[in-house]
């Protein structure tokens, strides 16, 4: 078995930060729990703490230690699904933020919502892409994927260990979006249901065995006149830095912040601008670039009405049939014995 080429590793995105992450090496010897390994706070100490859990299964491969979620602690047979404690209530907005804890490999590890009809355990002897395989899920994988109804789009930048992926569910217009170390890649799906009898939940996936993914942020806001004030604000960077050097809006201004949370860079990212071909893929053919090119600040381009109109329409693409075999086995046995073992 060959370890994965330095050239797919080169296309994920940077982490958020700079710290230090256990290697998989680090991981395979340690005896002791894998959280002892980590020590990175970064981003933690910006929102407004955790307004809910990971809910804990007794019987699941999904092991719930407080905030973190360790997935298949020995080894992987499949896949295991963890979900929030609670539903996410139809009248509000919701912004929950995760930390990429151990290298990703292996078939898919996802980032999404599902509702109550999600059977958590219906994949737990397969390998399989499982948030997003009916019209009960929506997922976002670190693959740079997303799926739903089992399509999977291209979407946004492969990703794996200290980077931070965010969530943003309006459950009041059914809009859902993700966030990449803090950059939201636009709008994926607005086909969530807002039927206040319809239950939403949280959920992670992951087939990698030892795989850690932490929760750092959890926060819901009532949609008020206040809050879509605030969302107008966000496209319009200069007036919203004069309202947070007003005194009496600190407290509003911090609980919305994860409309426009503050964004840091590693040395590995800082330098690099926003390539609009990874972060989102634009609608409009007049407004589509090449990968090659870079968005600038004074580029006369409504981005975020484009990116809001991009939902749904991105055209699917399927790998070559001739490799689908051969990746097929080589996730399958990252899963089982972790990418360690290359």
């Amino acid at each position: 078995m060959l370890p994965l080429s330095s050239t797919n590793q080169d296309l994920r995105c940077p982490g958020f930060c700079d710290c230090r992450f256990p290697s998989s090496i680090d991981v395979a010897n340690h005896k002791g729990n894998i959280l002892d390994l980590v020590t990175c706070t970064c981003g933690e100490e910006t929102g407004n703490g955790l307004q809910w859990q990971w809910h804990k299964e007794d019987d699941s491969d999904a092991h719930v230690v407080g905030r973190d979620i360790i997935f298949h602690p020995t080894y992987s047979q499949g896949t295991a699904i963890a979900r929030g404690e609670q539903p996410l209530q139809h009248d509000k907005v919701h912004f929950w933020e995760m930390r990429v804890i151990t290298a990703l490999a292996g078939t898919d590890v996802m980032f999404g919502i599902g509702t109550d009809s999600v059977n958590l355990e219906q994949f737990k002897f397969h390998f399989v892409s499982a948030l997003g395989t009916n019209a009960q899920s929506w997922g976002y994988s670190y693959n740079g994927k997303i799926q739903h109804c089992g399509d999977q789009l291209p979407y946004g930048q492969k990703f794996s260990q200290g980077c931070l992926v965010g969530i943003y569910l309006d459950r009041t217009r059914g809009h859902l979006e993700f966030y990449l170390n803090r950059r939201s890649l636009g709008v994926a799906y607005t086909n969530i249901p807002t039927d206040p009898h319809v239950k939403i939940y949280p959920m992670v996936c992951s087939t990698a065995a030892k795989s850690v993914i932490r929760l750092i942020n959890s926060t819901s806001q009532s949609v008020t006149l206040q809050l879509r004030a605030f969302q107008a604000l966000v496209k319009q960077p200069e007036k919203l830095e004069e309202l947070r050097c007003m005194p009496g809006l600190k407290s509003i201004m911090q609980s919305y912040w994860f409309l426009a949370p503050p964004v840091r860079y590693s040395r590995c990212s800082r330098d690099q601008e926003l390539d609009l071909g990874d972060e989102a893929v634009l609608s409009s053919s007049k407004l589509r670039l090449n990968r090659k090119q870079k968005y600038r600040d004074s580029d006369d381009v409504n981005i975020d009405e484009d990116l809001y109109a991009n939902a749904h329409k991105i055209a699917l693409r399927r790998p070559d049939s001739g490799d689908e075999e051969y990746a097929a086995s080589i996730h399958e046995f990252c899963d089982e014995y972790f990418h360690y073992l290359l």
